[in-house]
């Protein structure tokens, strides 16, 4: 009994710290939600499986930030470089990507994008983001390459 209270205990702690860490960041999870929906979810669709041939986020996305070129590459896409919404606001609405839609590719070591990242990285826009996207998955150990 003891056992089962202590991982009952366990589990409510690490999934308040997940929803939290978000806002103690100093992120706005709500306008981040809005943000995905208003300017991302019309090609990666409402729960981020991706529509035609545009690749899917969920369960995959957070495989990225194996590299920093990886991370990089989250912000130099084109849907991500070239949209309407300010650095905080980008920085945002990747990062509530990686918590909500990562599930177990979002590495332990995960540290949050920032504005002055996406501001850095904006500058380097993708041409190709299908070869770029290819080119570093098949840098992912292999078992990363399995959940795609």
């Amino acid at each position: 009994m003891r056992t089962f209270l202590f991982l009952l205990s366990f589990f409510w702690i690490t999934q308040i710290n997940a929803a939290s860490r978000f806002e103690l960041m100093g992120l706005d999870k709500n306008r981040a939600q809005l943000n995905y929906m208003l300017n991302c979810q019309g090609c990666h669709a409402k729960d981020g499986r991706g529509l035609g041939d545009v690749p899917a986020l969920k369960g995959f996305v957070g495989n990225f930030l194996s590299s920093n070129e990886g991370r990089a590459y989250l912000i130099r896409v084109p849907g991500s470089a070239n949209s309407p919404l300010t650095d905080v606001e980008l920085a945002e609405v990747v990062n509530w990507i990686l918590f909500t839609m990562s599930d177990k590719s979002l590495p332990d070591s995960f540290n949050p994008l920032t504005p002055e990242e996406v501001q850095t990285y904006r500058g380097q826009p993708i041409l190709d983001a299908n070869a770029e996207r290819s080119r570093l998955i098949a840098k992912f150990p292999i078992e990363q390459k399995l959940a795609q």
